[in-house]
């Protein structure tokens, strides 16, 4: 049985986009799921676009995203590796050349004498006609007598187009047939010997034995033209697989210019790489298992299945996406998730490596459902590590405009002072008693004392968040809470 060989080829002229990488993860993950082979090649001949700072930052992306590959170029700190080196397009023009040549040798294609001048003539007059602009086939039967008279004038390569149609099988689009009157000459090879990325990719496919051609639908209209490339060279047919492209959430192509395109985008946001690569997956595969949506890696592999590719382009989700990662960020140990949480916490100015590693790991099983992203950590968790609060301003107003709030912090101050067991239960009844005793519900009193510890009005369980304070961190809190309560009431005086 031939193994499974597929391929991601980025032209680094710029970041990792999230179309591409939608287009690389389903290649990678079908070739995980089948034992085959992933390969990545680098289409480097635009020179012009092409600078090694776009490189690393492609690269940067697939490492980030967990997508290895089997074989590759040298590419950021990995070597090349695998049998068909060179893998940057740039290095194997003399394979295409000699493609070239093949084909004219063969018939297949011809020498076009035409300058760009004489092409773009015939251009406008088509149009002026109302015909298409085809090239006229001016040189596709000139004689070996006109070739000879022709001497060392320059000239492009065109591929004889034949009569009939040309059929792609397409794993998602079905059966495409197109009659060959309408696929002009295409060039093959320009006239300074640099060939035209239709030849380029066909024998880079054909040489690496690339049996699995899965990119995005804008390729479509080039797939005839490859399939009689890859006839005429007499390479075997690869199955192709023209995947939609990502949709913004507006229903456009996802452009370049908004944030989020770049895939180092969402991690620098706080996502997941896991959490990323399962929602992208998503937007062009359906389950097998009706509403499932959240997918281990290893899961995403195991149900990964081309029967069940969509044809229909996907609109983000930013809301799904946000879900999706709070599911993972849920799913990960204690240990894994504060090991990614400290740099986002460090980064913020937060004292994490003065505190023990337990005390840590505990701060992070409290504050854990309130993540949706890495980033959150210091919204939520900050007030742990520095006790000069900046209070929510609207919660000021309400939980401490009234006269009796000040009574209610020193109350509470004497509780926390005098508990004698300072564990989530033993406090928590301790404030229910003082409730009672008081007449009052609890919910009067820990609204203001959840103020005064964090400065917010929201967060995670507080019996619990006391307990990691410490007493004399709470005591120090609440003080400083009832001056600035009574600032606010000398001013207003």
């Amino acid at each position: 049985m031939t193994t499974v060989r597929c391929r991601i080829a980025p032209s680094p002229s710029g970041f990792l986009h999230i179309g591409t990488a939608k287009i690389a993860l389903f290649n990678w993950l079908y070739a995980r799921k089948t034992g085959g082979k992933f390969v990545l090649r680098l289409e480097d001949t635009d020179a012009e676009r092409t600078e090694e700072e776009f490189v690393q930052a492609m690269c940067a992306g697939f490492k980030w995203l967990g997508i290895e590959w089997d074989e590759g170029p040298e590419f950021g700190d990995e070597p090349e590796r695998g049998p068909f080196a060179p893998y940057r397009q740039s290095e194997r023009k003399a394979l295409h050349q000699e493609a070239c040549r093949k084909l004219l040798a063969s018939g297949h294609a011809y020498r076009c004498y035409c300058g760009k001048e004489e092409l773009e003539a015939e251009k406008e007059q088509a149009r002026a006609e109302g015909r298409n602009p085809h090239y006229s086939r001016k040189c596709r039967d000139l004689t070996p007598e006109q070739i000879a008279a022709k001497g060392d004038a320059p000239f492009a390569v065109r591929f004889r187009v034949p009569e009939g149609f040309t059929e792609v099988h397409d794993v998602v689009q079905g059966v495409v047939r197109m009659e060959n009157t309408q696929i002009d000459d295409f060039v093959i090879q320009k006239s300074n010997g640099d060939p035209i990325f239709h030849l380029a990719v066909v024998v880079d496919d054909g040489e690496m034995q690339i049996t699995h051609v899965i990119r995005g639908d804008d390729h479509l209209t080039n797939a005839a033209k490859h399939v009689l490339l890859f006839n005429g060279l007499g390479y075997a047919l690869p199955v192709f697989a023209h995947l939609p492209m990502v949709l913004d959430e507006s229903g456009k192509k996802y452009s370049k210019r908004l944030h989020g395109a770049n895939v180092l985008d969402w991690r620098d946001d706080g996502y997941l790489p896991e959490a990323l690569i399962n929602y992208v997956a998503l937007l062009g595969w359906t389950p097998e298992e009706e509403g499932r949506e959240l997918f281990t890696l290893t899961e995403l592999i195991a149900a990964f299945d081309p029967r069940r590719w969509g044809k229909s382009a996907a609109r983000f989700d930013l809301k799904k996406l946000q879900w999706l990662n709070g599911q993972h960020i849920r799913n990960l140990s204690l240990e894994a998730l504060l090991e990614r949480l400290l740099p986002r916490l460090r980064q913020a100015g937060c004292n994490v490596d003065s505190r023990p590693t337990e005390w840590l790991l505990k701060m992070t099983a409290l504050c854990r459902e309130k993540l949706t992203t890495l980033n959150d950590i210091v919204e939520v968790a900050g007030f742990f590590f520095s006790e000069s609060a900046v209070y929510d301003e609207k919660g000021v107003k309400k939980q401490w405009g009234a006269p009796e709030s000040l009574t209610y912090l020193t109350v509470m101050s004497e509780l926390l002072w005098n508990a004698t067991s300072w564990e989530v239960g033993p406090l928590h009844q301790l404030f229910e008693d003082k409730a009672a005793e008081l007449g009052i519900s609890i919910g009067k009193l820990m609204p203001s004392l959840r103020l005064a510890l964090t400065g917010k009005t929201g967060g995670p369980d507080l019996f619990a968040a006391l307990v990691l304070l410490g007493r004399d961190s709470c005591l120090r809190r609440i003080e400083n809470a009832k001056i600035h309560i009574q600032s606010i009431r000398e001013n207003i005086a």
